[in-house]
């Protein structure tokens, strides 16, 4: 017994040994960053919300300089804050820096394999959900076939500013933002308005999902481990994910079965139901097949690239508005020049602005390019990873390491425009 006790210390001392050296003590150039004790250092930053991340990295960029290294769990990430040395990497030397770094046994669950955009390795998988979206679905004919679904949300966005303003209420832009953003994208996504307990049960999942996202970054921590000692939040994990197929796979087959029905119509009378009919995304995931495995997409994988399509356009357009509107209460000036351009285009009799008078106004445009200079949505981009060994400002990169560029400071940015 005591004999297989010593076995197992000495392994385990071995182990933790070979992990410490190989990962605290390197003989690259990385950047500076603060000194990182191992396992408890680690677990501290994997503890850490994404909202707590920002402010101690600008604290460590203001120390340690535009390039700083921490220790996340096993991994190393660098996060860079220079415009120039980004711009090195993500424009100039773009193709070397496309890849993603490996990604947590958690996100690998809520990613479906990592078969998304925002984690798919860079290669065929990448490029075919890459062009899909940005070709189908954010195309600019396309955007413009939308029209009456962005009418639709406009009219229940004003619905809920009269409704709170009558009784009398303090309105909350940004919840009432949000819920529109949320409507047509969810519209966008799976072709149908629907009515307002599915979107909330939609919006519940996807909110779930989000708000509880951070406390599972501890299992990517030795798994194996993990699922023994935090069995509970495993458990948690998959039952977020399961309550997410149970609400979004329905609506899936749902347009599938929509989709086989224009089919058959469109033979009868052919143009008079693809006029009442609009692309979805979910139409697009239906017809895509992946090269490398020749097969289509999952039902679990277009669950996942619907969830991403909704978080990824309704908080960060609902955060702008927010910015947007507020800077226009704070500058009356600002105000008093866009509403005469508005009066300028809209017809008598009419309350609202068509969408084909927005090109004759160019005050407007302004405003929200420089909303979105001043207050960006988000201060970080994508983790990224190389492809291929790499030397940026003097410091040794592989593709062991994450690469993230970030904001210095955001308040910086912000200058005053009228």
């Amino acid at each position: 017994m005591e004999s297989w006790f010593l076995i197992l210390v000495s392994i385990s001392i071995s182990f933790f040994l070979k992990i410490v050296f190989n990962n605290f003590y390197t003989s690259k150039k990385l950047p500076p960053g603060p000194l990182a004790f191992p396992f408890i250092g680690n677990l501290l930053w994997l503890r850490m919300s994404a909202f707590k991340v920002e402010p101690i990295l600008r604290s460590l960029h203001a120390k340690f300089g535009p390039m700083v290294t921490l220790r996340i769990g096993t991994r190393t990430a660098i996060f860079v804050a220079d415009r120039t040395l980004a711009h090195e990497a993500l424009i100039q030397r773009s193709a070397v820096y496309a890849d993603r770094p490996p990604a947590g046994a958690t996100r690998r669950i809520i990613t479906s394999n990592l078969q998304v955009i925002n984690s798919s390795s860079y290669g065929p998988t990448w490029r075919l959900l890459r062009r899909n979206l940005t070709a189908e679905i954010l195309h600019p004919s396309r955007v413009k076939s939308y029209t009456h679904a962005r009418n639709w949300v406009l009219q229940i966005l004003q619905n809920r500013f009269e409704s709170e303003a009558k009784a009398g209420s303090p309105i909350c832009a940004m919840e009432h933002f949000q819920h529109a953003m949320f409507c047509l994208l969810v519209l966008m996504c799976f072709g149908d308005k629907l009515d307002e307990d599915q979107i909330k049960r939609i919006k519940e999942v996807q909110r779930q999902m989000i708000v509880n996202f951070s406390k599972f970054n501890i299992l990517n921590f030795w798994p194996r481990v993990t699922k023994i000692l935090l069995r509970n939040r495993w458990k948690e994990l998959f039952f977020l994910r399961k309550c997410q197929d149970d609400v979004l796979i329905p609506l899936i087959r749902a347009r599938k079965m929509a989709k086989e029905e224009k089919v058959s119509k469109s033979k009868e009378d052919k143009k008079d139901y693809e006029d009442e009919y609009v692309l979805s995304y979910v139409d697009t995931l239906l017809d895509l097949e992946l090269s490398e495995e020749k097969r289509k997409l999952k039902e679990e994988e277009m669950v996942s690239l619907c969830s991403e399509f909704l978080n990824a356009g309704t908080d960060t357009t609902s955060t702008a508005l927010q910015w947007i509107m507020a800077n226009l209460v704070k500058y009356p000036q600002t105000q008093e020049k866009l509403f005469m351009e508005i009066k300028g285009v809209v017809q008598d009799g009419e309350e609202r602005i068509k969408e084909e008078e927005l090109q004759k106004m160019p005050y407007l445009k302004a405003v929200i390019l420089e909303g979105l200079r001043r207050h960006p949505p988000a201060h970080f981009v994508l983790p990224h990873a190389v492809t291929e060994d790499v030397v940026l400002d003097d410091v040794d990169l592989s593709e062991k390491e994450e690469f993230t560029v970030v904001m210095k400071n955001p308040l910086q940015a912000q200058g005053c425009r009228s």
